[in-house]
């Protein structure tokens, strides 16, 4: 007996992958699907081998640049189960703590020399976990690792994944696990925590506990072909025995002041002396690269639209009342002075006292 299309339900997920741009899927879901069509209605046989036939060619250029097959799908929502990046890129080159720059390039270095590990035995590292507050770069390792390895990233739709029908989630996670094992790629399995809690959590429910259980096998038997990367913003709440699975384990620490000027300095070189920069690092000491790219984006936005000075903006922004120390408020302070701003303002901006500023101001 024919398989019987559903039609709308095909249309719209050719709809979702049209509008977002995918094109290398639109075409294979497309063909899959008039194939599939052939058989229930043979008085469009022709047209469709026609229409096949005409677009093979391009069908095969596709697939020798390595055109991914269709994602996976919650079978409930028709939501798919994966984000995909085809050709990932990271632009500028990121900054990192050097600890943790070693430990990547480590991975990539392994990679590169693979042969020679495979001689003795051995295979490169298969699995990382990367741990760390939200902000400090972890997703962006993982991108980042995925264009070094020029493979395509595959990112875990957690919102998809998690169904509220009973024993679906397992399922699912299963389902993303296989498909990505079989084919090279760069797998991220963000907010890990999320789906590998520690099985003494009487709050979880006997699924998700059964879950950790299907995850550590999958990174123990993982293909030395692709990297299975996992990210948390909460090391606490995992399953004490995932942590042994993992070749590496990276954490992110936050940035130190020099990092944070070296990340100032390439979203705004030649916009700033490097005294500003100096400055505005120090009063960013204790956020996160994120907080920090997000804050010298705002403040650009700001100088552009009202046409205010760009470094008074950012170290507004970057320093509330309560952070840094005193020698930098006060070298700020003579920044905004010799801005022209007055005593009040200054005072308002920095936290400082007008007398601290007034004995300072005498002293110098």
């Amino acid at each position: 007996m024919a398989h019987i299309i559903d039609i709308e339900a095909q249309f719209v997920h050719l709809a979702r992958l049209a509008l977002a741009g995918r094109a290398n899927d639109v075409e294979l879901l497309s063909r899959k699907t008039l194939t599939r069509l052939s058989d229930s209605r043979p008085d469009l046989a022709n047209e469709i081998k026609k229409v096949l036939s005409e677009n093979a060619t391009a069908s095969e250029i596709a697939r020798s640049r390595g055109a991914a097959v269709p994602l996976p799908v919650d079978l409930d929502s028709r939501l798919e189960l994966l984000k995909r990046e085809t050709a990932p890129r990271v632009e500028p080159e990121p900054i990192w703590a050097s600890s943790v720059r070693i430990e990547l390039e480590g991975l990539l270095h392994e990679r590169a020399r693979a042969d020679e590990l495979s001689v003795a035995g051995l295979t490169p590292s298969r699995s990382v976990l990367l741990v760390g507050p939200p902000g400090l770069g972890k997703t962006l390792a993982a991108r980042w690792l995925a264009e070094k390895l020029a493979r395509p990233l595959l990112t875990l739709d957690l919102a998809s994944v998690m169904s509220s029908f009973l024993g679906k989630t397992g399922s699912n996670i299963r389902v993303v696990l296989d498909f990505a094992r079989r084919q090279p790629c760069v797998l991220l399995l963000d907010e890990f925590d999320a789906i590998a809690k520690r099985r003494d959590d009487t709050a979880e429910i006997g699924e998700l506990k059964r879950l950790v259980t299907v995850l550590i096998q999958a990174i123990d038997e993982w293909p030395a072909d692709g990297v299975l990367v996992a990210a948390t913003n909460h090391p606490e709440l995992l399953d004490p025995a995932i942590w042994r699975r993992f070749d590496r384990i990276i954490e992110f620490p936050f940035p130190t002041e020099q990092e944070i000027q070296q990340l100032l300095h390439s979203l705004i070189a030649d916009q700033l002396p490097e005294t500003t920069l100096q400055t505005v690092a120090t009063l960013f000491a204790g956020k996160s690269y994120a907080e920090v790219a997000r804050a010298v984006m705002r403040a650009k936005r700001q100088a552009i639209l009202n046409g205010e000075d760009l470094s008074v903006l950012l170290t507004t922004l970057s320093a509330p009342k309560d952070r840094g120390s005193q020698k930098t408020r006060l070298a700020w302070a003579n920044e905004l002075r010799q801005k022209g701003f007055s005593e009040r303002e200054i005072s308002q901006r920095t936290g400082l006292s007008r007398q601290t500023l007034s004995k300072y101001r005498e002293q110098a």
